[in-house]
């Protein structure tokens, strides 16, 4: 019912795990929270209090349609989920409860917005620890944003290297020895510091180690760079799970089919019918008044996206769409060659959805160049790799490089399932002399300038 109350969240769930620019992992975490739910949790009523307060959680999702992002919606209707789940016995009772929420909050399509927003700055500080760690081995660096630069050259601490990916991972795994192992909420919280900690140590040890392989310092074979990664992370859950056994209480069972009756087998009935009270305390039948309550609750949140009054309200934090009187047209000229403007252009759909600006795309000897002009600092204005990846195309990243002119550039390489194959290209620049080759270390950039922009997007896209 809670799910039926919510379905724009469910349908944005959907769209989400098949655009690119999420991974459908969050199923994993979503069959851990259900997986780790005692069996008996299933089979007991929920408490009035708890049913009421998961109904009020939906409707909130619901209400908030045009107020918050779908993602905060999405959190809502999550933490509905949660209170209903674990607001019956034995779970309200058994511990667990955090790591629980913690793996609904990370089912969700999170991959994204973490890589947005968090990608950059954990780049930054992954070069700087990386680099002080590689000063102990010998080798003297400057760091100029996410670039090594040594006497030899320079090497990147690319996306993959800002450890989104090790993050969530580590997140998944922290809470799910939490509620495997039914942690209490501190001992879940001291879980989580620890995971997170080792997570960055771990990052900086893998990217100072890559270092010194990109570089050719240390010779390493092709599948160094995944094989270093996985290693890493290998030995930072291993301390995770240690960990987690140390802080699990000594008289707990660790198996995952152990019963979820919380009731010793040689207590008396006395001592039975006294744990049975102390568990539903607080607990009675459902009565009319509060499944009416609920079921009326769930009613009005799925009819108000049909309503209409949400329309034409932006989110907290959203920006104003682009004044074209500002626009100052496409350029004629790229690169030295003329550009061939696409008037409908199947690429400009994916690369326009969300943003305040324009998008354009050109030809230009048999490559496309897509531009977008952006008037304000925006989520919506996603790399290149997303568009290519919901397109079905597998993107590896090829690191960055230089034009002919010296202008840097991030690149990827994105082949499709029947051979398709395209080396994309792309960068963020100003228009005074300012230059990002990561969307996430534009948007810092540009959200500290007072100034507002505008900035272009330029992606080149070459067949192979």
């Amino acid at each position: 019912m809670l799910l039926a109350a919510d379905w724009p969240v469910l349908r944005w769930h959907a769209a989400r795990m098949g655009d690119g620019g999420d991974e459908p992992l969050g199923l994993l975490a979503l069959g851990l929270a259900l997986a780790l739910t005692p069996r008996a949790a299933w089979r007991s009523e929920i408490s009035n209090t708890a049913a009421l307060a998961s109904g009020a959680l939906a409707l909130a999702a619901a209400l908030a349609s045009g107020w918050l992002p779908m993602l905060a919606r999405a959190m809502l209707l999550a933490a509905a989920l949660g209170v209903a789940l674990e607001g019956r016995p034995p779970t309200n009772v058994s511990g667990g409860a955090l790591g629980r929420a913690g793996l609904l909050v990370l089912s969700l399509p999170v991959m994204a917005t973490l890589q947005f927003y968090a990608g950059y700055p954990l780049r930054v500080l992954t070069a700087e620890a990386g680099r002080s760690l590689i000063a102990l081995l010998g080798v003297a660096t400057e760091r100029a944003g996410v670039v090594l630069t040594w006497s030899g050259g320079m090497v990147v601490v690319d996306a993959p290297c800002s450890g989104v990916h090790m993050l969530w991972t580590g997140g998944v795994l922290a809470c799910a020895l939490a509620a495997w192992l039914r942690l209490g909420a501190a001992r879940t919280l001291a879980l989580g510091a620890a995971a997170l900690l080792a997570i960055l140590l771990g990052n900086t040890v893998r990217a100072a180690v890559l270092f010194f392989t990109e570089s050719g310092l240390w010779p390493a074979p092709g599948w160094a760079h995944e094989g270093i990664g996985l290693a890493v992370f290998g030995a930072l859950a291993a301390g995770v799970w240690r960990f987690a056994q140390w802080l699990a209480p000594k008289n707990r069972s660790r198996s995952l089919t152990r019963s979820c009756s919380l009731v010793p087998k040689n207590t008396t009935e006395a001592e039975r019918e006294t744990h049975s009270e102390r568990v539903n305390e607080g607990t009675s039948p459902r009565t009319g008044t509060v499944l009416g309550g609920v079921a009326a609750m769930c009613v009005l949140a799925a009819l108000w996206p049909l309503t209409g009054l949400a329309a034409g309200r932006g989110a907290p934090g959203g920006v104003a769409a682009a004044d074209t009187a500002e626009f100052p047209g496409w350029p004629e000229m790229f690169e030295g060659r003329p550009l061939i403007r696409r008037t409908r252009a199947r690429e400009a759909a994916a690369f326009a959805t969300g943003f305040p600006g324009k998008t354009g795309v050109f030809e230009q000897d048999g490559r496309i160049v897509v531009m977008r002009w952006i008037r304000s600092a925006s989520r919506g204005v996603h790399p290149a790799a997303d568009c290519f990846r919901a397109g079905g195309y597998a993107v590896t990243p090829g690191g960055l490089v230089r034009d002919e002119a010296g202008v840097l550039w991030a690149e990827f390489t994105a082949v499709r399932g029947d051979g398709e194959r395209w080396r994309v290209r792309e960068h963020w620049r100003d228009d005074h002399g300012g230059a990002w080759t990561d969307v996430s270390a534009w948007y810092w950039a540009a959200a500290r300038d007072d100034a507002g922009g505008p900035w272009w997007a330029v992606t080149v896209a070459l067949p192979e």
